[in-house]
């Protein structure tokens, strides 16, 4: 763009100065050249507000497709996240969803242990409590019930 900007400003200068030249060493004289050079600056003058509009013109142009296109990005960008935020949730709910799974899991397999340990107790306290009966009823009879050996 900047090229063509430059292009322009030195064909604009060029013409400028080789109408100029033209006009001095033409055999015309003083006040047609003089009227000669009003006309072509008058021209000069109306060519760059014509390509000054022009260029005007086409950065807005531009300027309306770069804004569009950036709007466009943005947009997509931000679907894209919302999306991936979506994504993030669902993972992580089915994490907790499975961790909670596990706990509970686990906290049964514990319930159940403790009931068995509780179970294996009783069942040994049971067995021990009639070895005991059992010992005491068949003990000889210097034995007291109090379970204690006859002092000497």
């Amino acid at each position: 763009m900047n090229e063509k900007r430059d292009f322009v400003v030195g064909m604009l200068v060029g013409s400028a100065i080789g109408a100029a030249v033209a006009l001095l060493y033409a055999p015309q004289t003083g006040d047609e050249t003089r009227d000669m050079l009003k006309q072509k600056a008058g021209e000069a003058k109306d060519k760059a507000g014509e390509l000054a509009t022009t260029a005007k013109e086409k950065a807005s142009t531009v300027a309306t497709t770069i804004g569009s296109t950036v709007t466009e990005k943005a947009q997509t960008v931000k679907e894209s996240a919302a999306g991936m935020v979506g994504q993030v949730r669902s993972t992580t709910q089915d994490l907790v969803d499975r961790g909670r799974s596990l706990v509970e899991t686990k906290k049964e397999q514990v319930t159940a242990a403790v009931e068995a340990g509780k179970q294996a107790y009783q069942e040994k306290r049971s067995e021990l409590e009639a070895d005991v009966q059992e010992d005491l009823e068949s003990s000889p009879a210097g034995l007291g019930s109090s379970g204690s050996a006859p002092a000497a």
